[in-house]
């Protein structure tokens, strides 16, 4: 495992080393999950297809059995709205 110390700019932002960007693949525009605890930060690199993947893989089963209780789309966004309300 490599170490770095890299500073937070004003805005925010960090850079992390070329050397690593190289190494990992990691391009101009691409995402990466960020996970946090307590004081400290992982960076995942994740590709677009791999989100879109893993969506449909949780979001795939939850409509087919909307479906096959006969709850339609908008009782659904109702219900998302009323609990954001509520909380």
């Amino acid at each position: 495992m490599e170490t770095a110390v890299i500073r937070v700019s004003s805005k925010g932002q960090i850079v992390i080393p070329a050397s690593w960007r190289k190494r990992m693949g990691i391009r101009e525009g691409e995402e990466l999950l960020v996970i946090g605890e307590g004081d400290v930060l992982m960076l995942k690199r994740v590709e677009r297809s791999m989100i879109r993947k893993e969506f449909l893989r949780t979001v795939t089963p939850l409509r087919k059995k909307l479906r096959r209780l006969g709850i339609k789309e908008n009782a659904v966004e109702d219900a998302v709205r009323n609990a954001r309300k509520a909380a």
